[in-house]
């Protein structure tokens, strides 16, 4: 099996990011930072969420 080799492409593109807090500050459901990634027509992009992985 072939060993990934990083990155082999990198650019810039206009979206808009949003920051927002997310969680009620309890164990289940720590309070953080998710940021949010859109279009300029409104459309969800992406969605970094620190917590997203623990809650699968």
């Amino acid at each position: 099996m072939a060993r990934p080799r990083g990155t082999d492409d990198a650019r810039v593109i206009q979206v808009i990011e949003t920051t927002a807090l997310r969680g009620e500050g309890t164990e289940k459901d720590k309070c953080r930072e998710v940021k949010q990634y859109w279009d300029f027509e409104g459309k969800l992009l992406a969605e970094c969420d620190p917590c997203a992985k623990e809650k699968e």
